[in-house]
C-alpha cells in the first residue's frame, strides 16, 4: 500500500475524532448551566469568568471563519450557545462578578 494512503486513511480517522470531540466536549458545559436553572441559584458562579470565556470564544469564531476551519466553528459555536446560557442564568439567579 502506498505510504500516502495510510496517511490519508489517519488523517481521515483523526478529522473524525476530533470532529466528534468539538461537539462533546462543549456539552459538559451543560449540567453547570442545568443546575443554575434547576435550583433557581448562581450564587457561586463567577459572572467575570464565563463572560471571559465568551469574548475568548468570540475570538476564535473570529478565526474560524477568516481561515475557513470548520470543526474550530462548530466547536467555539457550540461553546459560545452554551456560556451563554450559563451567563443567562447567572445573571437571572445572582451570579457575582468575581
Amino acid at each position: 500500500m502506498p505510504k500516502h494512503k495510510h496517511k490519508n486513511q489517519r488523517t481521515f480517522f483523526v478529522n473524525k475524532i476530533i470532529l466528534a470531540a468539538a461537539i462533546i466536549e462543549p456539552l459538559f458545559t451543560l449540567p453547570q448551566a442545568y443546575i443554575i436553572f434547576k435550583n433557581q441559584n448562581a450564587a457561586d458562579i463567577s459572572l467575570t469568568t464565563w463572560i471571559g470565556f465568551n469574548v475568548l470564544t468570540v475570538i476564535w469564531i473570529w478565526y474560524s471563519i477568516v481561515n475557513k476551519e470548520k470543526v474550530v466553528l462548530v466547536y467555539q459555536g457550540l461553546y459560545f450557545i452554551f456560556n451563554t446560557l450559563v451567563i443567562i442564568g447567572a445573571l437571572i439567579y445572582g451570579g457575582t462578578w468575581f
